[in-house]
C-alpha cells in the first residue's frame, strides 16, 4: 500500500501571496516618489535637487522596506517558515541586509553632501542626529556580522551588538515620518504603510525577546559556557 504524498499546493500558492504583498509594499512608496520626482522635474527644479536629493529619498525608501524585510525573514518566525524554509529565510535576510545597509548609506551621504552644497555645513537637529544614530547602529551590525570571524567576537558580545540593533528601526521611522518627503508631507499612503511596518516590526521584536528570555530560562546551566 503506498503512503499518500503530502499536497504541496499550499507553500508555493502561500509564495505567490507574499511575493505580491510584498511587490505592492515596494510600489506603493516608490509610486509617491514617481510622482513627486515628475512635479520637481516639471517644475525645473535644480540639479541638486535631481540628482542628489532624489535619489537619496529613493534610497531610503527602498532601503527601509528592505531592513523590514530582512528583520522579519531573520527572525525565527512560525508563520514565514510555514512558507520558506528557514536556510532560505536566513540567506535572503542577509542578502536583503547588504542591499539595506548599502542604500542607507548611500541616502546618507548625498543628504550630507545636499546640506554642504546648500548650507556650507552639515545641519543637526533631533531627527536628524536621530537618523545618524541609527546609521551608526546599523553600521556596528553590519561589520559584526561581516567580520564576525576576524574580529574573533565573542557570540555574547556578538548577540548584544545583535539585540541593541534593534532600535534602529524605530529610529528610522521616527527620522523618515518627521524629515522624509513621502511619509512626512506625501499623501500620508507611506506614513501609513511605515506604520503598519513598524506596529509588525514591533510585534515581532515582543515575540523575539520573549523567545530569547524563555529560552534563557529553560537553559542548563553550564560553568563551561560564557553567557551564550
Amino acid at each position: 500500500m503506498s503512503v499518500p504524498k503530502k499536497s504541496t499546493t499550499g507553500k508555493p500558492f502561500a509564495a505567490v501571496v507574499v511575493y505580491t504583498i510584498a511587490l505592492v509594499m515596494l510600489a506603493l512608496p516608490v509610486y509617491e516618489w514617481m510622482s513627486n520626482a515628475w512635479w520637481f522635474y516639471q517644475d525645473g527644479s535644480d540639479r541638486v535637487m535631481m540628482f542628489i536629493n532624489l535619489p537619496a529619498r529613493l534610497f531610503a525608501l527602498v532601503g527601509f522596506l528592505l531592513m523590514f524585510f530582512q528583520f522579519v525573514l531573520g527572525i525565527r518566525n512560525p508563520v514565514v517558515e510555514q512558507v520558506f524554509n528557514r536556510a532560505t529565510n536566513l540567506k535572503r535576510h542577509r542578502t536583503l541586509g547588504k542591499i539595506s545597509f548599502v542604500l542607507i548609506m548611500l541616502h546618507g551621504l548625498l543628504i550630507m553632501t545636499q546640506d554642504m552644497i546648500f548650507a556650507g555645513r552639515l545641519l543637526f537637529d533631533v531627527y536628524r542626529v536621530l537618523g545618524m544614530l541609527a546609521l551608526l547602529l546599523l553600521t556596528a551590525g553590519v561589520v559584526a556580522a561581516w567580520f564576525y570571524k576576524p574580529l574573533k567576537l565573542s557570540r555574547t558580545v556578538w548577540r548584544r551588538i545583535h539585540l541593541t540593533g534593534y532600535i534602529v528601526f524605530p529610529l528610522g521611522f521616527i527620522h523618515s515620518t518627521n524629515l522624509g518627503t513621502e511619509p512626512a508631507t506625501g499623501r500620508y499612503t507611506v506614513y501609513y504603510l511605515f506604520s503598519l511596518w513598524l506596529v509588525v516590526y514591533s510585534i515581532l521584536v515582543v515575540w523575539k525577546l520573549y523567545s530569547v528570555v524563555r529560552g534563557a530560562r529553560h537553559r542548563p546551566c553550564n560553568s563551561s559556557e560564557h553567557g551564550v
